[in-house]
């Protein structure tokens, strides 16, 4: 059997749980969906079962799972087992239901399941994290387990319709993500390792004269901002003095192999 698992990782919550699902279901290619640039990619391979793990953005989808679901050829897979799985810190959204009606629309494709995992919040622009997220990661690492297992026996359930309200919020701020690396700043703590530059999900920052520059399609995953060892990179004035998060199962070397 082959099977397939896409995903989409700032700070490796995500991909954590991709590579518990491969793990469990066997003979598993793990692929990000923010590797390269995007563009029309063919699955020439027949799959059993094909999955999307990603992390929810202000009620819905990132911009990179929408395009990368969009130009995604599956022509040859329509009969495999879809399922989908959308991690968050607080509210799921619309998230499972609007990745249902993107695959049924762009490519007639019922998915078979979709589900969701809470993990640790980690959107550190806007709030500070709490000290010890052991117990959150901990939870999610145990909540995950049925969810693979319903994976695993192929398990089917029903969708809700889209909430209007999450979805304002979600198209508004897809709309506007790209250029808000802008408020990005870079101290002289910078030491020039290229760590964000790695780790970024939709390679949007090259280091120049050892200083990372931003080209202005950015996700907001805070992935630079999370991994960066001394907390060079800061959104505007707001997490100079807000804690740090990473899954602490995966490592920025781990990530970058994926990404890029």
């Amino acid at each position: 059997m082959n099977n397939i698992v896409f995903f989409f990782s700032g700070t490796g919550n995500c991909l954590k749980a991709a590579k518990t699902i491969a793990g469990e279901l066997g003979n598993c290619e793990i692929v990000s969906m923010g590797k390269g640039k995007p563009g029309k990619i063919t699955l020439s391979k027949k799959y059993d079962s094909i999955g999307f793990v990603f992390p929810v953005y202000f009620f819905g989808l990132p911009n990179r799972v929408v395009e990368f679901i969009e130009n995604l050829d599956l022509s040859n897979n329509q009969n495999a087992y879809y399922y989908s799985l959308a991690t968050h810190g607080g509210h799921v959204g619309n998230a499972a239901c609007q990745i249902y009606e993107l695959v049924n629309k762009r490519h007639d494709i019922k998915m078979n399941f979709n589900c969701d995992l809470k993990m640790f919040s980690n959107y550190v622009n806007m709030y500070n994290m709490r000290k010890n997220g052991g117990e959150t990661t901990k939870k999610s690492n145990e909540n995950l387990v049925p969810i693979v297992n319903s994976i695993k026996n192929r398990e089917t359930n029903s969708i809700n319709k889209l909430t209007k309200v999450f979805a304002f919020v979600n198209t508004s701020f897809r709309k506007n993500v790209s250029a808000k690396d802008k408020n990005y700043n870079i101290s002289d703590n910078c030491t020039g390792c290229g760590i964000c530059s790695k780790v970024c999900p939709v390679s949007n920052i090259e280091l120049s004269s050892n200083k990372p520059q931003f080209k202005h399609n950015c996700e907001q995953c805070v992935a630079c901002i999370q991994y960066c060892p001394v907390k060079a990179i800061n959104y505007k004035n707001s997490t100079q003095k807000r804690r740090r998060y990473t899954h602490p199962e995966i490592d920025y070397r781990e990530l970058s192999r994926y990404n890029h």
